[in-house]
C-alpha cells in the first residue's frame, strides 16, 4: 500500500506550465495519507448506554460543549474503547475537504487519511515523540497522542509524565538533540532519527475517511463497461431460456397433433393400427406425389391447355385431333367459326387459328406457341 504525507503530495506534481501535463483530478494512484495532527482533536467520553448504532447520532451532542466549532461542521470518527470509555478524533468537515482538493490536485485518489502521530513506534509502558518540520509528534498509546509546537509540546509532555503514578519511559527521535529539555531528558532514549512517512505503520482501522468522506471506488473501463456487459449476460441468459420453453412446447404441441392423427386414422380406417412413423412416411409420399403433379402442371403442354380454358368455354366446337410438344400445342377443331370470331389473346402465348382447306370448311387448326411477348392471331 503507498503511503506519503499530505504536505508532501505537491513533489508529484511536475511541470505547471503547460495545463495539458496537469495532473490534477487524475486520481491516477490509490494512495493513504498521513494528515496533521495538530489539525485532530482527541476526546474522550463515557462509552453511551445506547445501541452502538446510535453511537454516531449521539457523539456530536456529548462532545458539544467541548468543541467551539459548530457541531455539524466537524467530522467524528471512533478512534477506539478502554477503560469504559471511547476515544473520539473530532476534525473539521472544511479540513477534510481541503485534503481531499489537494490529493485531487496532486493525482491521488485517496483511500484512508490517519493522524500522522501514529506513524511513530509505540509499546506499552513507553511515549514516543517525533518530529515533523516544526511540529513535535507525540504518541502516548495505541490510538492516542497529539502534536504541537516545541513551545508547547514539551510543557505538556512533562504535564503528562508527572500525572502517570509510573512515570513512563520517553523515546524521542529529533534531528537535532539539543532540542530536548533537560529534565525530559533524564533517562529518555534520545537519537536523532526522522520519520520514514513511507514506511512507517499505517494503522488503517484509524481512518479518518469514514460517513460522508468515504473513499469512492476508482473507475475503470471495466467499472464502466460491467453493467452493459452483464445486461447483455442476462439477455442472453433469457433468450436461450426463452428458446428452450418455446422448443419444449412445440415438441409437446407436435406430439399432441401426432397422437391426434393417429386416433382420427384408427376412427376412419378399419385394421390393424399403424405406428406414427407409417403415418409419416405414407403422408410424406402423398406430399411428394402433390408437388410432382404440381410440377406437371406448371409444364407444357398442360400449362398451354389450362390457358386455353378461357377462350375455349363456348367456342362451340369439337377436339377432331391433337399433338403437341414441348414447344408447340396443336388443336384440330370441328366447327370453329364460333372460336373465329373472338380475339384470341393469351399472356405468354402466341395463338394461331386457320382454316383447314384440305379437311373442310367446318375444320379449323389451332396452334399455341409459348413466348415471353405478348401477341395475339388469328
Amino acid at each position: 500500500m503507498s503511503v506519503e504525507h499530505i504536505y508532501h503530495l505537491d513533489q508529484r506534481i511536475g511541470s505547471i506550465e503547460d495545463p495539458l501535463q496537469s495532473v490534477a483530478g487524475t486520481n491516477a494512484a490509490t494512495m493513504s495519507l498521513w494528515i496533521p495532527s495538530e489539525r485532530v482533536g482527541l476526546h474522550s467520553v463515557d462509552i453511551p448506554s445506547a445501541p452502538q448504532r446510535k453511537w454516531a447520532e449521539l457523539i456530536p451532542w456529548v462532545l458539544e460543549d467541548r468543541i467551539l466549532q459548530p457541531i455539524e461542521e466537524m467530522h467524528f470518527v471512533v478512534a477506539g474503547r478502554s477503560n469504559n470509555q471511547l476515544q473520539i478524533l473530532a476534525v473539521s468537515r472544511q479540513d477534510m475537504e481541503e485534503w481531499r482538493r489537494v490529493a485531487d490536485n496532486a493525482g491521488v485518489a485517496a483511500i484512508a487519511m490517519v493522524p500522522d502521530f501514529m506513524a511513530l513506534q509505540w509499546e506499552p509502558g513507553i511515549i514516543s515523540v517525533g518530529w515533523r518540520e516544526g511540529m513535535l509528534l507525540v504518541r502516548q498509546s495505541q490510538n492516542t497522542g497529539f502534536a504541537a509546537e516545541p513551545n508547547i509540546g514539551w510543557g505538556i509532555l512533562e504535564s503528562l509524565m508527572q500525572d502517570s503514578n509510573q512515570a513512563p519511559r520517553l523515546s524521542i527521535s529529533l534531528p537535532d538533540v539539543d532540542m530536548v529539555p533537560k529534565q525530559l531528558a533524564v533517562d529518555a532514549d534520545i537519537n536523532s532519527s526522522v520519520v520514514d512517512w513511507h514506511f512507517s505503520h499505517f494503522d488503517s482501522s484509524l481512518n479518518l475517511m469514514t460517513g460522508a468522506f468515504k473513499p469512492t471506488p476508482k473507475q475503470t473501463m471495466l467499472s464502466f463497461w460491467w453493467p452493459a456487459a452483464a445486461a447483455a449476460c442476462l439477455l442472453l441468459a433469457l433468450w436461450v431460456g426463452y428458446l428452450q420453453t418455446a422448443n419444449r412446447a412445440l415438441e409437446s404441441e407436435v406430439l399432441g397433433l401426432q397422437q391426434n392423427v393417429l386416433a382420427n386414422y384408427t376412427r376412419l380406417f378399419s385394421g390393424s393400427k399403424p405406428s406414427l412413423q407409417t403415418l409419416k412416411a405414407t403422408a410424406e409420399n402423398q406430399v411428394n406425389q402433390l408437388f410432382k403433379q404440381q410440377q406437371s402442371l406448371q409444364g407444357q403442354p398442360m400449362a398451354a391447355l389450362l390457358a386455353l380454358d378461357k377462350i375455349m368455354a363456348g367456342c362451340q366446337c369439337e377436339l377432331e385431333g391433337f399433338s403437341a410438344n414441348q414447344d408447340v400445342l396443336n388443336l384440330t377443331l370441328r366447327g370453329g367459326a364460333a372460336l373465329a370470331e373472338k380475339s384470341l389473346a393469351i399472356k405468354g402465348y402466341q395463338l394461331s387459328l386457320n382454316q383447314d382447306k384440305t379437311a373442310g370448311p367446318e375444320i379449323f387448326l389451332l396452334s399455341v406457341t409459348e413466348s415471353t411477348n405478348q401477341g395475339s392471331g388469328r
